[in-house]
């Protein structure tokens, strides 16, 4: 139990404590990390014990049933194109809107700070598209969505597994107008780390950065896309042709700096805790082989009935495959367990601190084919290479 043992590892930071609180004694204050945690004001406290009773990292529940599994993407071309999977959380994303509903996700602010937010319009939706490796923070959401569904409107929360539990450890009761997709996750940096890169990749532009995104589907193989302008008012763009390249996804996919608590992760299995449970379908093309599979494919698990409910009324706009949980797993480890914990994480953050973002960056984030992969990036660029890329889509269709 966090409150007692403060041990950081028993702690997501989902917010259910802070919003359940009766006495409204608990903040969120951010570690030396950049890791939000739940602190109380003890001169508030009437040790009404309701904190830790509703903890789901304490009393986790799994109620869900055995998924219904698919293969699935957008019909709509242009719209899959703008995700970075198949583009299923925009169909039911579309269809909680049409109903006079909100859709709650995580978007970054104009300063590059990650928060939930809701969006209540289609055209809004851009917003919470799109992949981002690092914690969101919660704010205010969940009391904005329980008077939402009090009020009886449709909400669509989605967020990663510990962020839907916790969602539903503070409502403490179901509600029908309420849908929720948690998101098959690695585990999570802190904001810190991304503002430490992001300062990084200004150094290096000599400028401002003006957008950024962690992979999109218009450049086949590249993860990391930004655009800057320099101090003397000149726009670029950079494309990273693998994560390998970037020292912030690289140290992302080894997992040498995700909150303590992802790498004892309770939601990290089946039964999932959303409704909905939303990932790439890393692999698919050893089952589904005729998929059109280079502008993506998502993975859906439909956990219950009210799942099963949504998916008919949207089907229509997916092209599917029904698929095998087994199959599933087999690419996604995460969905069934949590990311083990590198032996570089407990001393990664002090690490930049001491010694400064790029000493890190070029050494322990680095990797060790990192000039090889940097030439492989340099023929992708050329006209050469821009054909290959074009041949290797189409082969893959």
């Amino acid at each position: 139990m966090y409150f007692s043992s403060l041990e950081k590892k028993e702690c997501s930071g989902c917010t259910a404590c802070l919003h359940v609180c009766p006495k409204q004694c608990i903040s969120m204050k951010q570690d030396n990390e950049g890791f939000l945690y739940p602190v109380i004001d003890e001169s508030s406290c009437i040790k009404c014990g309701l904190c830790e009773k509703t903890c789901p990292f304490n009393t986790t529940t799994y109620k869900n049933n055995e998924p219904v599994v698919y293969a699935a993407y957008l019909k709509n071309i242009s719209q899959r194109m703008k995700s970075t999977s198949g583009g299923v959380f925009y169909a039911i994303a579309k269809w909680i809107i049409e109903q006079n509903g909100i859709v709650y996700g995580a978007a970054f602010d104009d300063k590059f700070k990650l928060k939930h937010i809701g969006v209540d319009s289609i055209n809004d939706l851009w917003k919470l598209r799109g992949s981002k490796y690092l914690q969101s923070d919660l704010g205010n959401v969940f009391s904005e969505i329980k008077q939402f569904l009090v009020q009886g409107r449709w909400v669509y929360f989605v967020g990663v597994g510990c962020q839907v539990a916790g969602l539903h450890a503070f409502l403490r009761k179901e509600y029908e107008n309420l849908i929720t997709s948690d998101l098959v996750c690695h585990g999570t940096p802190s904001q810190l780390m991304f503002d430490w890169h992001l300062d990084y990749l200004r150094k290096k532009e000599k400028g401002e950065i003006i957008s950024y995104s962690f992979r999109d589907l218009e450049s086949w193989g590249v993860c990391e896309i930004y655009k800057y302008i320099s101090q003397a008012h000149k726009q670029g763009i950079r494309r990273l042709h693998g994560y390998s390249l970037s020292p912030y996804l690289y140290s992302f996919m080894n997992a040498f700096n995700y909150r303590y608590s992802c790498y004892n992760c309770k939601f990290a299995k089946l039964p999932r805790q959303g409704d909905i449970t939303l990932a790439d379908y890393w692999g698919v093309r050893c089952f589904f082989q005729d998929l059109e599979m280079d502008k993506g494919v998502s993975l859906v698990l439909l956990n219950n009935s009210k799942a099963c409910d949504i998916w008919n009324r949207i089907e229509d706009a997916l092209e599917y495959r029904i698929s095998r949980i087994e199959n599933a797993i087999l690419n996604n480890k995460n969905l069934i367990q949590p990311t083990p914990m590198p032996k570089i994480r407990p001393s990664v953050y002090e690490m930049i601190k001491q010694r400064g973002y790029k000493s890190v960056a070029d050494n322990e984030f680095r990797t060790p084919h990192y000039f090889r992969e940097r030439l492989k990036t340099t023929i992708a660029n050329t006209v050469i290479g821009k054909l290959l890329i074009s041949c290797k889509r189409d082969i893959s269709r």
